[in-house]
């Protein structure tokens, strides 16, 4: 029988829960701030990170969408942080001051994400991913087996080639645009995606929503030029100061073999979805529904992309290690 989605949202209130503290180094100029720390990955490639939260808090690696950054923005996480949860957000290669890494797969990133946890000692996490970043959090699931408790998925996207999904089907014109771009020359590609960085680097949250209408619905609109368009025009941003590689890598990774079959994550999924979602339609939630073994899947009928996540994803972290324990 396939798992369903569903409309229900019950807040548990989880705080008695102890299983994956394990702590990491970050100073508290990190969560303050927000200073990027660098890890070195030898052959001149670093990888650029943050750490917030309580010190002895259950560890959460942050996989964040596309474009974006390892700049954390208060308003996502602070819901994580406030339920005691240690986050650990970074940049994908080719954003911020992560090296570009051309040609990644999605499977790669998870592999170097692996050596990101190693170098801060630990010895188990769990991992979130929002939109662009639920493919990446899936595959650290599968790259870090023995160290991965759970994987928490808001609006992620589905494979590009997955068996029965129109992948742009119901999307906004900037993603048919975008993911169009896919199957044609990489010069064509980094002219897009090229021109849309130019579009979203320096924007105000209000001019940017009306540069984005076909994305958003009204929920997702009014977000965008609140507190959270601010917090999201500083990841951006940061994401993109060196350039448009990252988006590009991550456009090409996401449209390609992942490196790795959904099927086989064997950890608990908690996948949200939002029904109103025009950047990433409900059918990739549905899709992933039907292809996660071990997922419990909702869909939020008065919600998009954005709105879906914004101070709501502790309670939804706490939802994930319930089942785990």
């Amino acid at each position: 029988m396939e798992p369903e989605l569903t409309g229900q949202v019950e807040d548990d209130d989880s705080a008695g829960l102890t299983s994956g503290r394990r702590a990491v180094s970050g100073g508290d100029s990190v969560c303050e701030g927000k200073e990027m720390e660098l890890l070195h990955l030898g052959e001149g490639r670093v990888l650029e990170f943050t750490v917030r939260g309580p010190e002895n808090g259950p560890v959460v690696l942050f996989h964040h969408g596309m474009p974006g950054s390892a700049v954390p923005m208060d308003s996502v996480l602070d819901s994580v942080t406030g339920q005691g949860y240690r986050v650990v957000t970074y940049s994908r290669p080719g954003y911020g001051a992560s090296t570009a890494s051309p040609g990644r797969t999605v499977a790669d990133t998870a592999k170097t994400c692996r050596l990101l946890m190693d170098h801060l000692g630990v010895h188990e996490y769990w991992v979130t991913g929002w939109s662009a970043g639920g493919p990446y959090a899936l595959a650290s699931a599968v790259a870090d087996s023995a160290r991965v408790s759970g994987v928490l998925l808001i609006a992620s996207f589905a494979p590009y080639d997955g068996e029965g999904l129109d992948f742009v089907d119901g999307m906004g014109v900037q993603n048919h645009v975008l993911f169009g771009s896919a199957a044609r020359a990489e010069q064509d590609q980094r002219a897009i995606v090229s021109q849309m960085a130019a579009i979203v680097r320096d924007s105000d949250p209000a001019e940017l929503a009306a540069q984005m209408a076909s994305l958003l619905p009204k929920v997702d609109a009014a977000e965008l030029t609140g507190a959270y368009g601010v917090d999201n025009a500083r990841h951006m941003d940061h994401g993109l100061a060196a350039g448009a590689d990252g988006w590009l890598d991550d456009l090409r990774a996401l449209t390609a073999p992942w490196g790795f079959d959904p099927a086989d994550i064997t950890v608990p999924v908690e996948l949200w979805h939002g029904a109103l979602d025009q950047m990433v339609p409900v059918a990739h939630g549905q899709w992933l529904t039907r292809t996660l073994p071990t997922v419990h899947a909702h869909v939020e009928g008065g919600h998009g992309h954005i709105s879906l996540g914004v101070g709501r994803l502790g309670h939804k972290l706490d939802r994930l290690r319930s089942r785990a324990s």
